[in-house]
């Protein structure tokens, strides 16, 4: 095995649009190679591109430390984030949470506190995301009840940005290269929804065309 190891430091974004500049900042004074995803976080890491790279590195011998901004930074699937931390964590690679400060191996010697802050952290990215729907859900209800929303009308009275930040998890999807029948099932909404907002999207893109 190789001892020429190096450590990575990752930045992901959801989308194309989002800019990845805070967390690039955020691990400037670090030394190291950076590698960026611009996908969704419910995207499981070894599917990412810049996530495949480093999990190569890994199987390689040639990674010794994986720098990221915050946790969530890994995804917002719990049990996809905590298997990316497990594989981490046998394969003594040091991670290091540059936002707080706090790596899972000190002086050679695990630290078992990252364990506990690790589960907290990710627990808590996975909540706010719920959240983030929870709000969507209530947003459309109050909509129903003002009879601007209509379930079978496409957009119904919505701007295009409010119908796109409605379906931003579909949007973030789509842009990943996923199939909708795949969609619909990661993000808990019918078919029909997710190839309403293909539709749009491919309607936008004529006309920006």
């Amino acid at each position: 095995m190789s001892t020429d190891k190096k450590v990575y430091k990752y930045a992901r974004v959801s989308t194309i649009g989002q800019k990845e500049d805070r967390q690039v900042d955020g691990l400037k004074d670090v030394d190291g190679e950076l590698v960026i995803d611009k996908h969704s976080g419910m995207v499981p890491f070894e599917e990412r591109p810049a996530g495949k790279i480093i999990l190569d590195a890994v199987e390689k011998g040639k990674i010794s430390g994986l720098v990221v901004w915050n946790f969530d930074r890994l995804g917002r699937n719990v049990s996809d984030m905590l298997k990316t931390l497990e594989i981490m964590k046998d394969n003594e690679i040091t991670v290091t949470i540059q936002k707080i400060g706090m790596k899972s191996y000190i002086n050679g010697h695990y630290n078992q506190m990252f364990d506990f802050m690790s589960a907290l952290m990710v627990l808590a990215a996975r909540m706010e995301y719920d959240r983030i729907k929870e709000r969507q859900a209530e947003g459309i209800a109050i909509a129903k009840a003002k009879g601007i929303y209509k379930l079978h009308a496409g957009k119904g009275k919505m701007t295009d940005e409010q119908f796109e930040k409605q379906h931003e998890d579909i949007i973030e999807l789509l842009g990943d290269g996923k199939s909708i029948r795949n969609i619909a099932k990661l993000v808990k909404k019918s078919v029909s929804t997710v190839q309403r907002v293909k539709k749009h999207l491919d309607t936008q893109k004529a006309y920006s065309n």
